[in-house]
């Protein structure tokens, strides 16, 4: 069953930021091909229905909830990922399995 490895957050560190979406953009995608991902979204832009979400908003899908934890975990993408954890704040992230189908 697929899953989806959703997050929000508010980036508090422009230049540091930066860093990581462009700078670390290809380690990004590389690590989340390698597990199966396919980045659906990754943007600032959205509507707030309910509620306020953080600032960039993003959703991979994975092939299942393992492959979006060992992503998560892969050590190729933990610089890229500590840039974003020390630029950003209000962290909102989770994974959500899909419907099975």
């Amino acid at each position: 069953m697929s899953a989806f490895f959703i997050i929000n957050y508010d980036v508090v560190d422009q230049n540091l930021y930066a860093k990581y979406n462009p700078g670390s953009n290809a380690i990004t995608a590389s690590t989340v091909a390698k597990h199966g991902g396919t980045i659906l979204a990754a943007s600032g832009s959205g509507i707030d229905i309910i509620g306020q979400q953080g600032q960039i908003k993003v959703i991979i899908q994975f092939p299942n909830s393992q492959a979006a934890k060992v992503w998560l975990d892969d050590p190729e993408y933990a610089p890229a990922k500590a840039i974003r954890l020390a630029a950003t704040d209000n962290i909102n992230q989770y994974i959500v399995d899909g419907l099975a189908q």
